[in-house]
């Protein structure tokens, strides 16, 4: 090698030696290393909350509820601390390990009030779902709600939300018979 040779050249040089014991150790020590290092590396990911199990709508929602979950990607409307969502209530089930969004912890309104109807065909009732769209129908065949969001379901028992006055009416009509629903 001559004394004008440039970083290219040296580079070349070394390439051409044989790498010495010394050198494959510090190179198997230092990989080692960044292995060690990058197993205990955090995750970097996108925190959300999740419910802890399944919770029933109309919840107010504890630190026990909820849980911290990181995603590859970021969830829409997501939160990202507990204690942005301990306190509110939830406006619809959640399902456990489902991010919990500004949907679903909506504030309720002061016009709306859930009521729990007992459906007379229990055939129906088990075909009711959570988010199902019913009408409320008495015995006579007068339309008392329409439209109407399911919250939850409980055997022949199906909790729906209505406009105030109406979950008034149909609870008070359902104190003396059963009612039905049709599914939208």
């Amino acid at each position: 090698m001559s004394l004008s040779a440039t970083a290219l050249d040296r580079v070349r040089s070394l390439a051409r030696r044989r790498s010495s014991a010394a050198w494959r150790r510090l190179l198997a020590a230092g990989l080692a290393l960044i292995a060690a290092v990058t197993a205990f590396w955090p995750d970097v990911g996108h925190p959300a909350v999740v419910a802890a199990r399944d919770l029933p709508a109309g919840v107010p929602l504890s630190g026990s509820d909820v849980r911290l979950v990181s995603f590859a990607a970021p969830v829409s409307g997501s939160f990202p601390g507990v204690g942005d969502v301990v306190g509110r209530t939830l406006s619809e089930a959640a399902r456990a390990g489902v991010p919990l969004t500004d949907f679903d912890l909506a504030a309720a309104s002061p016009d709306l009030a859930s009521v729990a109807v007992r459906v007379a065909d229990q055939g129906l009732a088990d075909v009711v779902r959570l988010g199902s769209r019913v009408d409320v129908v008495s015995a006579s065949g007068e339309v008392l709600a329409e439209n109407a969001p399911v919250r939850e379901t409980r055997g022949q028992v199906v909790v729906l939300t209505l406009p105030r006055l109406h979950a008034t009416r149909v609870a008070a009509v359902s104190l003396d018979h059963e009612l039905a629903v049709t599914l939208r």
